[in-house]
Parts: structure tokens; sequence; C-alpha cells
């Protein structure tokens, strides 16, 4: 009991610091922006090839945009920035090609009518199905 009575002005300091500190931390996490976890993840590593021993090519996705970054080795390096689906999609699609007006001449169209009759269309020949004959009970 002579430990409290000595030590009293020094627990309650204590106490009061504590909860000081308790109240300050609660207003910071009503008040500081949110950060979202595993929920709403903006990074990650879509794909990776090792090179060799010390080096990996990895492809990085930061909100919807892949780099791909070559690690290891003495120095990091950025391969290909800002790489997105839109700009994939248009390196597989061929360049539309625009006719130079100067040179374009449209194609002869054929008649209508012809004076020439159509040869009669040949049947085509069936394919005959080998069938396999069962045994009479």
């Amino acid at each position: 009991m002579e430990f409290l009575s000595e030590n009293f002005q020094v627990i309650i300091a204590a106490l009061a610091v504590l909860a000081l500190l308790l109240i300050v931390m609660l207003t910071w996490r009503a008040l500081a922006p949110k950060v979202s976890g595993r929920r709403g993840q903006r990074l990650g590593i879509s794909e990776y090839h090792e090179v060799d021993k010390s080096r990996r090519l990895v492809l990085v996705r930061r909100d919807n945009v892949e780099h791909l970054i070559l690690i290891g080795g003495a120095q990091d390096l950025v391969i290909e920035p800002g790489i997105t689906a839109a700009a994939i999609a248009q390196a597989y699609t061929p360049a539309p090609v625009s006719p130079d007006p100067a040179t374009f001449r449209p194609a002869p169209r054929a008649p209508m009518f012809s004076d020439r009759k159509a040869a009669p269309r040949q049947p085509e020949p069936q394919q005959q199905t080998a069938r396999r004959e069962e045994p009479e009970l």
C-alpha cells in the first residue's frame, strides 16, 4: 500500500497520458481517409518469366494499366510502361488502308444479264455409310 501512496501522482499521470493517446488515435481513425486493402486491390503481378538465375521479366498491373519490368541483376529496368487493354487491341488490329484518290479506279462491273446460259449444276455425290448388320435374336 505504501507503493501506491508514494507513486499515486505518477500512476494518475500515466493513465491520463494513455487516455489522451486513445482519444487522439480514435479521432485520427475517424477523420483519416479510408485505405482499402484486399477488397480494392490496385496493385498486382499479372505474369512473370525467369530470364536467367538472377533476372526476371515481370508484368505488373496497377489501376488496370500494366508495366513490363526487368528486375534482378545490377539494375531494374522498365521495358514498356503504360500497357492498356485498348493499346493491346489496337496492336492486333490491322491499320485500315485508304486508297489514293489519284490512282483509285473502281473495278469494272459484270453485266447483270448475260447471253450465256449457266452450266447445269451437277448433283453432289452422296456418301454411302456402311451399315452394320445386327444379329437377329
